[in-house]
């Protein structure tokens, strides 16, 4: 099962949306994707769109931090 990581704390641009839909798409079918994030909008409404558009499954966990640890694996 291979796993990548992505951290695109502090960045809101679509360039990072982007790369987590392009990572997203690459995902093999025993491969998970793991986000870090801070972006309340990303967390709550285009990382679910990504995710269903791409029939993956999503576990959300807020840290106490402030901080989201996103996974994304095939369903």
């Amino acid at each position: 099962m291979a796993a990548k990581k992505l951290d695109i704390s502090g960045k809101t641009s679509p360039y990072c949306l982007s790369v987590v839909e392009k990572e997203a798409k690459a995902l093999s079918p025993s491969g998970e994707l793991f986000i870090t994030c801070d972006n309340f909008p990303a967390v709550t409404t285009s990382i679910p769109r990504i995710a269903r558009e791409e029939g993956l499954s999503m576990e959300t966990v807020r840290s106490p931090d402030g901080h989201w640890e996103i996974r994304l694996a095939r369903k």
